[in-house]
């Protein structure tokens, strides 16, 4: 079990994770899918893990929601070709 997949069963499931969030239940499942939070929590654009850190008191911490790092193209973004 992953850290993310931990918090989101003590946090209650997809819809409590959601709430504490604030996105969709959609959103929670996408990231599962994917194995980790969205790259916009290594660049600085959301606080998601820090929001589940808080609400779980510290039972699943944000470093280790951040463990699983997407990889270096999704952080920058993809390179086109000219």
């Amino acid at each position: 079990m992953t850290p993310l997949e931990k918090a989101i069963r003590f946090l209650g499931g997809y819809s409590a994770t959601a709430r504490v969030c604030g996105v969709a239940c959609q959103v929670v499942s996408n990231w599962v899918r994917r194995g980790r939070l969205p790259r916009t929590e290594w660049t600085g654009e959301t606080d998601y893990s820090t929001r589940i850190e808080k609400a779980l008191a510290g039972a699943v911490t944000r470093e280790e929601l951040l463990s699983i790092r997407p990889s270096s193209r999704a952080i920058v973004g993809e390179v086109k070709e000219i």
